[in-house]
C-alpha cells in the first residue's frame, strides 16, 4: 500500500490571509483524488476539488464519505452522504498532516496494517521519515 500527496495550489480566498484553500494530488491504489483543504479561522474542512459537500471518516466501517446539507422543504434539512471509493481515512489523515506543514510539498505513506494492529505505516514528508500525527 503506498499513498502520496502532492500540494498542487493553495491560494487566499478573497484575498484574506486567514482563509486559505490548498489542493492536493492524492494518488492511493491506482486511483487519483483532487482534495481541498480549507483553513478558515482555525478550522479545516476537507472536500473533493469540483464537487460540493465534506469528507469526513465513519468509524463503523472506517471508510471515508461525503456529506452535502441543503435546505429541504419547511424549514428541514436535506443530508445526503456517498461513501468516496478507494480514498482511505489514512489519505485524508495525510492531508491534513500536509496541510499543517506549510512548507511541506509532499507526504508518502507506505505500509501499515489493520486498525487494531501494531504495524505502523512509514510516512515520508518531503523525503524524511516523520510519524503520522493524530489528525482524527
Amino acid at each position: 500500500m503506498e499513498i502520496k500527496i502532492e500540494r498542487v495550489d493553495s491560494h487566499e480566498v478573497n484575498g484574506d490571509s486567514s482563509d486559505v484553500i490548498t489542493t492536493y494530488s492524492v494518488r492511493e491504489n491506482g486511483k487519483e483524488f483532487r482534495i481541498t483543504c480549507r483553513s478558515c479561522r482555525g478550522r479545516r474542512t476537507l472536500g473533493v476539488a469540483g464537487k460540493e459537500g465534506s469528507l469526513y471518516i465513519e468509524t463503523e466501517d472506517n471508510t471515508v464519505r461525503r456529506q452535502t446539507v441543503a435546505l429541504g422543504g419547511g424549514c428541514g434539512l436535506l443530508i445526503d452522504e456517498e461513501p468516496v471509493e478507494g480514498l482511505s481515512p489514512l489519505a485524508l489523515r495525510g492531508v491534513l498532516m500536509a496541510d499543517q506543514g506549510e512548507n511541506t510539498k509532499e507526504v508518502t505513506i507506505t505500509g501499515g496494517g489493520s486498525v487494531g494492529t501494531s504495524n505502523r505505516p512509514l510516512v515520508l514528508i518531503d523525503g524524511v521519515a516523520g510519524d503520522l500525527k493524530e489528525c482524527f
